[in-house]
């Protein structure tokens, strides 16, 4: 093949990936009208996806104000992913202005539904006082909920913070029992952790 060739081949792929990410990108606008359709005329799934798409800019181009909007009115609706996800965003300031006590209020509300994560993520913020005022008893609390209901991470954390009674009282066993399971249940750093303490115990490799 000639280097004009070969030239001419370079370009002709070159225009068939420009042809096929415009299609895409077309296709995803498309998309983007109808949820925001659907959620328009109150679909809360919909409405979670478009802030979902419009605070990450993963798809789209981020759009702040707008992924906000459609995150609080999930939020107000009751989702939970929503919840949760507010909550976060304003406790940490991502991509929000940065709110601890209004997001703490949201954060509360997904707890309360029973989610997972949220339990999870209420729990450890309180244990360790990141972003919230430091309660261990409620943080623990919230961990055991979320552990019991079969989230891998919170069972993790339940897991070392019981070896290490870093927060915790120290319970070996309960410890043990927890960093197993959620080792048991796919979670790669309990996997890690489960690994390591099995080979040398609590010491730690430097």
């Amino acid at each position: 093949m000639s280097d004009a060739e070969k030239e001419k081949t370079t370009g002709e792929v070159v225009h068939l990936q420009e042809v096929h990410m415009e299609k895409e990108r077309q296709k995803i606008e498309e998309g983007m009208k109808w949820l925001k359709m659907a959620a328009e005329a109150g679909d809360i799934w919909s409405m979670s996806e478009l802030a979902y798409q419009l605070l990450t800019g993963k798809k789209v181009p981020a759009d702040l104000a707008e992924g906000e909007k459609w995150l609080r009115r999930a939020a107000e609706a009751g989702d939970s992913w929503a919840l949760t996800e507010l909550g976060y965003r304003l406790i940490v300031g991502e991509g929000l202005p940065k709110d601890p006590v209004e997001g703490e209020k949201w954060l509360r509300k997904a707890a309360e539904t029973q989610d997972p994560v949220a339990m999870r993520v209420l729990g450890y913020r309180l244990l360790e006082g990141e972003g919230l005022s430091q309660d261990v008893e409620e943080g623990e609390l919230w961990l055991r909920k979320a552990a019991q209901a079969g989230e891998r991470i919170a069972m993790r954390i339940m897991g070392m913070q019981l070896l290490t009674g870093q927060k915790l009282q120290q319970n070996v066993e309960e410890g043990e029992k927890w960093l197993k399971k959620a080792a048991e249940a796919g979670e790669t750093i309990a996997m890690r952790e489960w690994g390591n303490y099995l080979v040398n115990g609590l010491k730690r490799n430097s």
